[in-house]
């Protein structure tokens, strides 16, 4: 099993999803990197498609990162052994900082994204934003609607 993961069912293992917070991967036109912590999402259909959705702040670098960058994002939730790096991915800017190096965060390549996906994650989603909106009146975020192009989950859950 390649990196200790399956491919799965994108709504399978939904308690892990909905429960916990991720890491979102985004990228710049060149190619640069950057991993956010994310509270805001969820998972669904729209259009009949599989859809994660996701908040982000118009005052955040991943904000740019989506509207400007590679039109695509990762959803990575951390296991248990490095649930820590969501603090530190969601303390700095990755404009000043390598958040993959400061987190100790690997990356394996997308199979369906050029955006990678975050090696020893629970859940992994490659997606692709297939709409954008503002949140509304109960905050200043955008919300960006990716489609599941894949979903993984790690060996350590499926063997539970």
């Amino acid at each position: 099993m390649e990196e200790n993961r399956k491919e799965i069912n994108p709504y399978e293992y939904m308690e892990y999803f909905m429960s916990q917070a991720a890491h979102v991967v985004s990228m710049d036109n060149n190619g640069k990197l950057n991993v956010m912590a994310l509270l805001w999402k969820t998972i669904g259909e729209l259009w009949m498609i599989p859809i994660i959705t996701i908040a982000v702040s118009p005052a955040r670098y991943t904000f740019e990162l989506l509207t400007e960058g590679v039109p695509e994002f990762t959803i990575n939730v951390p296991t248990e052994e490095n649930v820590d790096t969501i603090d530190i991915t969601g303390s700095y800017s990755g404009k000043n900082v390598d958040k993959f190096k400061k987190a100790g965060l690997e990356i394996i390549e997308g199979k369906r994204t050029k955006v990678p996906t975050i090696k020893d994650s629970l859940l992994s989603y490659e997606c692709k934003i297939v709409h954008t909106c503002k949140s509304g009146r109960m905050a200043s975020h955008s919300l960006f609607f990716g489609q599941i192009l894949t979903a993984y989950a790690s060996i350590k859950i499926i063997n539970k």
